[in-house]
């Protein structure tokens, strides 16, 4: 009965604040270990499902997922993945044994794979975890050819399957021709390449697992008030690089231009897609809505990753011996309408040379000076469809989370004013001394979506920390506590406290994304259980990024972190909130505050 009290305290301070979406950020591979647990978080596990509920009593209102697709073992990150199909890896093996797959693997067999597979918990495994899910798709696909009919009894799944995956027999041959060859790498393939008929059977029964999967997540985050919210990457990974490449542009890759986040910029080395396909029933037009298609089919709402890559995406020239030179010398494809170093982009240029200012860089925000309504229709081209394709599945732009980071060029800034879209404010980066930086929480706008930090930064626990080491954490004190003082006396306090007291800073931190103006805001894992370890450091490809995990007692580790100090607490940033907002006031308001602050039982 506490924590239900707690739950709807927590929702209807949410509701006073005027925060319409709290959103958890999870990516698939840190859900905790079940006990079929085989080195990778799986979602549709009773801990995965455990771990909807906890979140659904803390007062989020939806869980944000990473890319879901299948990643190389060069490069784990799920930017790089498919697409399309979905990781195996993210399985729950006990699952695959229940009556939906008619018996055709036993319990104890599965027991038996897991247990020899088993290891540590709280760090993902990939080669572990390869291996186990491939003896347990094994197993698997065993169990049906030996009882033909269960497998007779699964066709009318299959075939419903395979009809609404049409990306699936591509795939399916993909795989067999790796698994015969020995290597996914088809730019080593022979003209006629060997095929294995049984690894494409695999793959397909592996899909039909995680889609079936996925479903029931879905199902159950749908029944605890829990919207879903995919991933979409804007890189386009070493499989589809493959299956897609007629779609693609020869010559240049994608990547991020030099900026405040990244003064070097970052040779992503993504294909681009060609602009020449893009027209009405365009080849490319036709691949992006078929993507969105499919992710909107199968979420509640979709995460737009680097959204210039969709409006002005930044390209540079592939085949160079230095990637971060060529970066740095690249252009914007649809701004570039005369450069002499970029003479072939002249033709994809949605702009005029009168309306470049040259004494800017390239990659300025105001590179381009001015745009007409037929431009920005021009640039708005792939939104456009993004939306008409979220339309048609009751959707509409409050279920797009935009990640429009640093840098938000002309073009950009005109295509999200035209959808009434928000940008990404994230507090940890923000210079509070300076009136007008992007990322200060007043200068948010109500369609923003504002965190403390994301996958990309350091969590907030060992970043408070840092600040009042260094002597940050002053200016930080000095900017919160007029943002939630009320009076002379309480910023006065508020400030001395915080300036030196690194986990009253989190939380003062944490405050800050419920005072608006932003109604919508996101909560890394790592930052909600108080962790000090970085999830991944951008621009590296290495193997401790990508492998934190929630650990399998989530729920007494977040009671002792709160405990602690060592995370801070959603309720009391919630009460600070509403103190600072005047919205603690009357019988209601003073109660709900005692609540959150644990003095009301």
């Amino acid at each position: 009965m506490t924590r239900r009290i707690e739950t709807d305290a927590l929702r209807a301070a949410l509701a006073r604040l005027g925060i319409e979406r709290l959103a958890l950020s999870i990516h698939q591979p840190s859900f905790p270990a079940s006990r079929d647990d085989v080195g990778h978080g799986a979602p549709a596990s009773a801990r995965g499902l455990d771990l909807l509920r906890f979140a659904a009593s803390l007062g989020f209102t939806s869980v944000a997922l990473g890319p879901a697709g299948i990643t190389t073992r060069a490069n784990r990150s799920p930017y790089d993945g498919t697409l399309f199909s979905r990781s195996p890896l993210a399985l729950s093996p006990a699952a695959l044994a229940s009556e939906a797959w008619g018996g055709a693997v036993a319990p104890g067999l599965i027991d038996r794979i897991v247990q020899r597979f088993r290891g540590a918990e709280e760090r993902v495994d990939y080669a572990r975890a390869e291996a186990a899910m491939d003896a347990v798709l094994r197993a698997l696909h065993a169990g049906l050819r030996e009882k033909p009919g269960v497998a007779a009894a699964m066709e009318g799944r299959r075939e419903a399957f395979r009809r609404a995956s049409p990306w699936l027999a591509e795939e399916a041959r993909f795989e067999a021709i790796s698994a015969a060859i020995g290597h996914d790498d088809p730019t080593r393939w022979p003209a006629s390449p060997p095929s294995d008929p049984g690894a494409a059977t695999q793959f397909e029964i592996a899909q039909l697992a995680a889609a079936e999967q996925h479903h029931a997540f879905l199902r159950e985050a749908r029944a605890l008030g829990l919207a879903v919210v995919a991933d979409a990457q804007i890189g386009i990974g070493h499989r589809d690089r493959h299956l897609y490449r007629s779609l693609l542009l020869p010559g240049y890759a994608m990547g991020a231009p030099p900026s405040r986040t990244n003064p070097e910029g970052q040779p992503w080395e993504y294909p681009v897609l060609d602009p020449r396909q893009w027209g009405d029933g365009g080849a490319a037009r036709r691949f992006v809505k078929r993507r969105f298609e499919a992710l909107f089919a199968e979420h509640d709402g979709v995460r737009i990753d680097h959204p210039h890559g969709w409006v002005c995406p930044w390209v540079y020239r592939t085949g160079t011996p230095d990637p971060v030179l060529a970066v740095q010398r690249g252009a914007r494809l649809f701004e570039s309408p005369d450069l002499p170093d970029h003479p072939d982009l002249a033709a994809f240029s949605r702009v005029r040379p009168d309306q470049i200012d040259r004494g800017k860089p390239r990659f300025d925000d105001a590179w381009v000076t001015e745009l007409t309504p037929a431009q920005v229709d021009a640039f708005a081209s792939a939104f456009d469809v993004i939306l008409e394709v979220a339309r048609g599945a009751g959707r509409g732009p409050g279920d797009l989370i935009v990640e429009v980071l640093s840098t938000c060029p002309r073009p950009l800034g005109s295509v999200l004013e035209r959808h009434g879209l928000g940008r990404f404010r994230v507090t940890q980066k923000a210079r509070v001394e300076v009136e007008d930086d992007v990322y200060r929480s007043d200068n948010a706008r109500p369609a923003d979506w504002i965190m403390t930090g994301n996958h990309d930064t350091p969590p907030l626990a060992a970043l408070s920390a840092s600040f009042v080491k260094s002597g940050e954490s002053r200016r930080r004190a000095a900017f919160l506590a007029r943002r939630l003082g009320t009076t002379a006396d309480e910023r006065a306090a508020i400030e001395g406290r915080l300036a030196s007291d690194a986990p009253a800073l989190s939380e003062a931190m944490l405050a800050e994304l419920f005072l608006g103006p932003a109604r919508n805001a996101l909560i890394f894992w790592v930052d909600l259980f108080g962790g000090t370890g970085v999830y991944n450091r951008p621009g590296v490809v290495s193997p401790d990024n990508w492998v934190m995990r929630v650990p399998p007692d989530f729920e007494a580790e977040y009671d002792r972190a709160i405990e602690s100090g060592q995370a801070p607490s959603i309720a009391r940033a919630l009460a600070l909130a509403l103190h600072a907002r005047g919205l603690d006031e009357g019988f209601e308001g003073a109660a709900l505050a005692r609540v959150l602050r644990g003095e009301a039982g």
